[in-house]
């Protein structure tokens, strides 16, 4: 009696219990057909089961890669920078296409050589203004020694060494639109903290990376000796190919916006020149010489019309901003018809969409070829 009794009292304290675990064991169980009031299909425990532990598993793993990346973050924050590895004993030349008299002569070599430390050396060393000298005086002296083939080393190394700043210019001006341009600064920012940079060890990398606008007016100055040795040409047409440069200078800062007007209105002035026609030669050369002139005007006729002109300090003044206006005239008349018509239409897009200056005006030849056009179509 007294065992029925105690029975009768577990079974009671149970009774509670029994509808929990009930529905807890009807979730891992299919619903029949019969069954009323359930209003979602149920898995089996087997195949939910799995499933949990699928998921578990996939935590667990996002885990422990969030911890190891955190951890080795940590340590290398705190772990000291490398010790800086030995500079090169030899000194790297710049590369010289093969069969070249930059390369194929001591003499040579031997500028291009001074070209290129000079390139790579800022501004703020006190060794810039020596080796920038030595370089001149190097130039200067093989112009008054004269002879074609001291004529051809200069010519040669100069034209390397413009088309070396132009690509270290076009490397550093970047190409990402600016936004992106300012989250990639910051991501690499931030990976320069988690991972520190080793110093540069070889000449190649070191100085410290010039600044833009140093190569910038180092441009204008290498221009200015190859037209004094009779190689403004190889100028022109390496600065009018720098398309991506030039679209990018549309949003530079204003000091490198005004070394590279300087250099394009020199060059511009080049391109006009009979000294330009002449280079190339017979009817094919025609051809690819007033491709060259639009490489020019495609690349540079919108920072003329963008570009900082300065309102303060004007970077040309009143006549040669007329001189100017001059050359973009008659560049223009030497092209084709087709080829005009491209080249106002540029000149009107970004002269119309700069508000700061009314530089250079093309208005009257704008006017002139649409008044030839008008009477061609009668």
């Amino acid at each position: 009696m007294d065992a029925q009794q105690r029975m009768h009292q577990l079974r009671t304290s149970m009774d509670p219990l029994a509808p929990l675990a009930s529905s807890f064991f009807s979730v891992f169980s299919p619903s029949s057909p019969q069954q009323q009031g359930s209003t979602f299909l149920l898995l089996p425990l087997p195949v939910a089961t799995a499933r949990a532990l699928t998921v578990l598993r996939r935590l667990l793993l996002l885990a422990t890669q969030a911890f190891i990346s955190i951890f080795f973050m940590f340590l290398s924050a705190l772990a000291p920078a490398p010790p800086p590895p030995p500079p090169a004993l030899a000194p790297t030349l710049p590369r010289a296409e093969p069969g070249s008299l930059e390369g194929a002569t001591c003499v040579g070599r031997a500028l291009a050589h001074v070209l290129s430390v000079a390139s790579r050396l800022p501004v703020a060393s006190r060794k810039y203004e020596l080796v920038r000298g030595l370089a001149e005086r190097l130039l200067d002296d093989n112009v008054r020694a004269g002879g074609a083939r001291v004529g051809a080393v200069n010519r040669a190394a100069l034209a390397g060494a413009f088309a070396r700043t132009l690509r270290q210019l076009e490397a550093a001006a970047g190409g990402e639109w600016p936004g992106m341009e300012l989250a990639v600064r910051a991501v690499r920012t931030g990976m320069r903290w988690v991972r520190p940079t080793a110093a540069a060890s070889s000449l190649d990398e070191g100085f410290g990376g010039p600044a833009v606008e140093k190569l910038a007016a180092e441009l204008l100055w290498l221009g200015q000796k190859m037209a004094e040795c009779g190689a403004a040409c190889e100028a022109v047409v390496q600065f009018g190919a720098a398309a991506r440069l030039g679209s990018r200078a549309l949003v530079a800062k204003p000091t490198l916006q005004v070394s590279l007007l300087r250099l394009a209105v020199f060059l511009f002035k080049h391109a006009n020149s009979r000294e330009f026609e002449q280079s190339a030669g017979g009817k094919e050369g025609k051809g690819a010489v007033a491709e060259q002139r639009m490489a020019m005007l495609r690349s540079w006729l919108p920072l003329l019309c963008r570009g900082s002109n300065g309102t303060d300090a004007p970077v040309l003044s009143g006549r040669e901003r007329t001189e100017m206006v001059a050359v973009m005239e008659e560049l223009i008349d030497k092209l084709s018809w087709e080829q005009q018509e491209e080249v106002l239409s540029l000149w009107l897009h970004h002269f119309a969409a700069c508000p700061d200056t009314d530089w250079p005006n093309l208005e009257s030849c704008y006017a002139r070829w649409y008044t030839e056009s008008r009477r061609l179509l009668a």
